[in-house]
């Protein structure tokens, strides 16, 4: 990774940036405001992604195997520190994806 990548990324993920960063992609994507993410809402923001990337959306089943992997307390849901992990991942990506 470049340096310039890897500084990028270094400020996005301090907590001071990174915590407000969460907050307002998961509120964004809370569409009926319950408190966390459910399957319909991670479906919408994954192809919402997918399209983005240029990429093939994923299966229902993908998407039910990505809330799996995310739902650390097997509630069916995604909590916000449970959606942590998912915004981080999509931002490594898309740090990795830039052209500097």
């Amino acid at each position: 990774m470049s340096a310039s990548k890897q500084k990028i990324k270094s400020e996005v993920f301090d907590e001071k940036n990174f915590g407000p960063l969460v907050d307002k992609i998961f509120q964004q994507n809370d569409l009926n405001n319950s408190g966390y993410i459910e399957k319909h809402e991670l479906t919408e923001l994954l192809n919402n992604l997918f399209d983005k990337w240029n990429i093939p959306r994923m299966t229902n089943e993908q998407v039910e195997a990505e809330l799996k992997r995310l739902d650390k307390n097997k509630d069916g849901k995604i909590s916000k520190k449970e959606f942590r992990v998912l915004v981080k991942e999509i931002t490594s990506f898309t740090i990795s994806k830039l052209e500097i």
